[in-house]
């Protein structure tokens, strides 16, 4: 009797052959796939290089017949070599009519910046069809173009590729402080999703933390893998620094993949940089309201501010550019360009000032302020109404940061640093720091286009600046009965660790 090899195979045992059949064919049909997907891709890498224009058009159209997720690299290098219009008009088309791929990479999120800056600098791509999306947007259909075609080339990028964002992954909640002083909110908004830029500062850390406690997601952004805000918020992204030619991708991208809604920025230095994407941002779904270049630059400047002030009329320390020759001392010295207490000294005498004048990079020179120190927490809505102006005492500070603060109240120092704000014509966040001298007198020093490091304090007391920033930002008005910080609320800042590892 004969018997073949499968009559032995019964039960379990057959099954099992079955199942290690079945796989061993699934194995090889998807290395198959892969190693032919390998090849189309290497195909139009070559005929992107190929020297006949039409060869590379077809190219293009086989890049946007397997999607922008694996050619958009090898599209990104094409055209920055690219000098055929045809060409770079077959991009552009393809980038518009793939607008529903999610902006899952860098170089997708880069394409279609290029993509629709050049099709801002040339209109005439856009005639060619009416069954096409020709108008590339960053995350979508968007409307008509909204960019200057002379601006295309502000947004050049490096030739090399965009970085990943880096996500970090949350160790600890943020500690979520809520006003005793503060009503409950008779219209909340809706949980909403916030980029904050600068989650590794101070004033970073604050904005999450209020944004947390009023139930919104924020998603912290740093150019320091190691900022600690990275670790206090469900979604958090590292994105390259604001002058790095990379940052609009990277940051369009996180505003993509998070869904963000609005955006806040706690880095006054980062304006430059957001202030020209921001049609860009708007077409990525995000809602900023920023202060005009011009404002943000005043502030930046220390000489340029103390040159307002004077035409103002507005009362302010004596200040000399590179020299203290007609600047009564005691002097402070300090960067033209500097943020909070780096490289500023306070000099006593000629010698020292002197040797500061020639170690400090492009120095101005001041004349100390003596008194009571202050900063004023303050916000202004869009057509330039100070609806807050919450002052508090700077008792202690460390790094230029206020580490023990109270809470007062002044008529004359709110009115100054009002006129103040709307002398620099600012809008949005503010912090505004002078001294109170012996006689009353209130002199001005320095204004900031962002939340203040003792943010907390001024929250705390019941001015919610940062909520209702918010709502300024989605379009909403501003209510000043929500913005009133309450006196005599005193804070004493300590450490509080996070730990990895």
């Amino acid at each position: 009797m004969n018997f073949s090899a499968a009559d032995t195979l019964t039960g379990p045992t057959l099954t099992l052959v079955t199942l290690l059949v079945g796989l061993a064919a699934l194995f090889v049909a998807v290395g198959w796939r892969a190693v032919r997907f390998l090849r189309v891709r290497r195909g139009i890498s070559a005929g992107l290089r190929d020297h006949d224009a039409g060869v590379r058009v077809a190219a293009v159209l086989q890049a946007a017949e397997i999607g922008l997720t694996s050619t958009a690299p090898a599209l990104l290098k094409a055209v920055r070599e690219e000098r055929d219009p045809s060409v770079l008009a077959a991009v552009v088309r393809t980038v518009a009519a793939r607008q529903w791929e999610p902006a899952s990479t860098s170089g997708i999120v880069e394409l279609r910046l290029w993509a629709r800056a050049y099709s801002g600098k040339h209109p005439e791509v856009r005639a060619a069809s009416q069954s096409e999306p020709m108008l590339p947007g960053i995350a979508g259909a968007v409307p008509p173009p909204s960019l200057d075609p002379g601006r295309a080339e502000e947004f050049r990028t490096r030739s090399d590729q965009v970085p990943e964002l880096v996500v970090v992954t949350p160790r600890v909640p943020a500690t979520q402080v809520v006003s005793p002083w503060l009503a409950p909110d008779p219209d909340p908004l809706h949980p909403t999703t916030v980029l904050v830029t600068g989650a590794g500062g101070p004033a970073g850390v604050a904005v999450i933390r209020a944004l947390l406690a009023a139930g919104h997601q924020p998603v912290a952004l740093d150019a320091d893998a190691s900022a600690v805000g990275l670790r206090l918020t469900e979604q958090s992204h590292v994105v390259p620094r604001y002058d790095d030619p990379s940052y609009l991708a990277a940051l369009v991208r996180a505003a993509t993949v998070s869904s963000a809604q609005a955006l806040i920025c706690t880095v006054a230095e980062e304006y430059p940089a957001l202030l020209p994407a921001h049609p860009y941002l708007e077409e990525s779904g995000v809602r900023t309201l920023m202060p005009s270049r011009a404002a943000v630059e005043a502030c930046l400047d220390k000489w340029a501010f103390a040159g307002l002030m004077t035409t103002a009329g507005l009362p302010g320390p004596a200040t000399g550019l590179g020299s203290a020759t007609g600047i009564p001392g005691p002097w402070v010295v300090k960067p033209r360009y500097g943020r909070g207490s780096r490289d500023v000294h306070v000099v006593a005498t000629s010698t020292r000032l002197r040797a500061l004048i020639g170690a400090v990079p492009d120095p101005i020179v001041q004349t100390q302020l003596t008194g009571r120190e202050f900063t004023v927490d303050a916000l202004v809505d869009t057509t330039g109404v100070v609806v807050a102006a919450s002052p508090r005492w700077r008792l202690e500070t460390k790094g230029g940061i206020s580490t023990k603060g109270e809470t007062f109240e002044d008529e004359e120092v709110t009115n100054v640093c009002s006129l103040v704000l709307k002398a620099v014509d600012l809008i949005g966040p503010a912090n505004v720091q002078g001294f109170v001298a012996e006689d009353g007198g209130v002199v001005v020093h320095e204004v900031n286009p962002r939340f203040s490091g003792g943010l907390p304090l001024t929250l705390y007391a019941g001015a919610d600046v940062v909520g209702e920033y918010l709502r300024a930002i989605l379009g909403l008005p501003m209510r000043p009965d929500r913005l009133v910080a309450r006196p005599g609320v005193r804070m004493m800042r300590h450490f509080c660790e996070v730990f990895e590892g």
